[in-house]
């Protein structure tokens, strides 16, 4: 099934992220910033480091289980896990922060 671990990341971390802003919305509004510029460099780094270990031969992806689209010798897949795992560690530090620490929300 070549929707298979589209589906999966969607399916745990989709709702996780709908609850996030459903909570903190103000908040994430407010430190906008703060939300998606961690996420984007985690993403990018990690692209570049998980696309080292598969030219290097340390893993791969099975075709059957992914999309097929590919950036370089990532499938999006891969890419968007980091992304969304990286957003909900920053999502939860900046709602678990004192609110002394990030802008408050109107």
């Amino acid at each position: 099934m070549k929707w298979h671990y589209f589906l999966h990341l969607v399916g745990w971390a989709g709702p996780l992220i709908g609850l996030q802003w459903t909570v903190g919305w103000k908040i994430f509004r407010r430190n906008l910033r703060a939300v998606l510029v961690p996420p984007l460099v985690a993403t990018v780094f990690f692209t570049v480091c998980d696309s080292v270990a598969v030219r290097s031969g340390i893993w791969r992806f099975d075709p059957a289980q992914i999309l097929g689209l590919l950036v370089g010798t990532l499938p999006v897949e891969e890419m968007l896990f980091f992304l969304l795992t990286s957003l909900l560690v920053t999502q939860s530090l900046i709602l678990l922060l004192p609110a002394g620490y990030r802008h408050p929300p109107r």
